[in-house]
């Protein structure tokens, strides 16, 4: 029942979709193993109307529903995190100026930029996917993108900012780690070719460590940055099926 409950919890902190419930602090450092599995569940109710026929060849329009079911569907928390990290450190990731900019609501440029360039190129990347008929990888992207997150998690974990972001972090041990990353690798073995899983968890890898780089000149992380690797892990598996496919 605990893992049930966390299970849901997950749900409910990373998407609409799980129910809405009174956590604790130490509730949220759970749901780091749970961050794959809630990927799952968000990409298999965005990609079941398609494959039972919804816009049947008609691939931009999936892959633009695709994008606008992951904005809603998350309340658009990782690309909010993407754009304040994009608009902290495009002018140049001085420590002072980028947490005052991190602090502040309004979007710069760089994090309208950002934005536009990271939904534009998921939208053209998912329809290379729908192309391919490859509803499980579509699956697969959303999967990813939540490892991204847990990994970067565990990365960012001595660098931890207080606030939301470091109580996930908190969280970020190796059995979490090692559940999270098994989810990962078990949908993939199903949805893509070892090739695609092994170019995805690469391009990952190469995301984490830039934003690991950064969070050192910068002198800590927090929850955009985990927001971040969200987006940046979703990239990396489309970029990956649409290089090797």
């Amino acid at each position: 029942m605990k893992i049930i409950r966390d299970i849901l919890i997950t749900l409910g902190f990373m998407t609409r979709i799980g129910p809405v419930m009174e956590i604790e602090a130490e509730d949220i450092g759970r749901t780091v193993k749970w961050m794959p599995l809630s990927g799952l569940v968000l990409g298999l109710i965005i990609v079941i109307p398609f494959s039972l026929g919804l816009f049947a060849g008609k691939f931009w329009i999936q892959a633009w529903l695709t994008v606008a079911a992951s904005v809603y569907l998350t309340r658009g928390l990782h690309f909010d995190g993407f754009a304040d990290i994009a608009d902290g450190a495009g002018p140049y990731p001085d420590p002072e100026r980028f947490w005052k900019i991190i602090k502040d609501s309004c979007s710069g440029v760089f994090g309208v930029l950002a934005l536009v360039l990271s939904a534009l190129g998921q939208a053209v990347c998912f329809f290379y996917v729908y192309e391919a008929g490859a509803f499980g990888a579509v699956i697969w992207v959303f999967v990813l993108g939540r490892l991204g997150n847990a990994l970067m998690a565990m990365a960012g974990k001595p660098l931890a900012r207080p606030g939301q972001g470091s109580l996930s972090m908190r969280g970020a041990d190796a059995v979490s780690i090692g559940i999270a990353a098994a989810t990962t690798v078990c949908v993939g073995v199903f949805a893509v070719t070892p090739a695609v899983q092994a170019a995805g968890y690469l391009l990952t890898g190469c995301g984490i460590f830039f934003l690991f780089r950064l969070a050192k000149k910068v002198g800590g992380a927090n929850g955009d940055f985990l927001g971040a690797a969200v987006i940046l892990g979703e990239l990396a598996g489309l970029l990956a099926f649409s290089a090797l496919n």
